[in-house]
């Protein structure tokens, strides 16, 4: 699933594959979860981001807290 949003061009970049990779892994979840998460929050916090700087900090910390509460509440 590879999406266009914001002042990104193209599909997610090696940085972002990185990140999800390192998250699935941190997470025990699934890469393509991972990256499906990790899209979806990158590209709502780039249609309403005014300062672009930190925004895959951002994604990722809201992915990992997304992902902890789902392992929550499965156990």
């Amino acid at each position: 699933m590879d999406i266009q949003v914001g002042y990104r061009e193209g599909p997610v970049t090696a940085h972002h594959g990185s990140v999800i990779e390192e998250l699935a892994r941190e997470t025990g979840r699934e890469p393509a979860r991972v990256k499906e998460l990790y899209e979806r929050e990158l590209a709502h916090l780039e249609a309403n981001a005014k300062v672009r700087g930190f925004l895959t900090v951002l994604a990722c910390r809201r992915v990992r807290m997304a992902l902890r509460e789902t392992y929550v509440a499965t156990n």
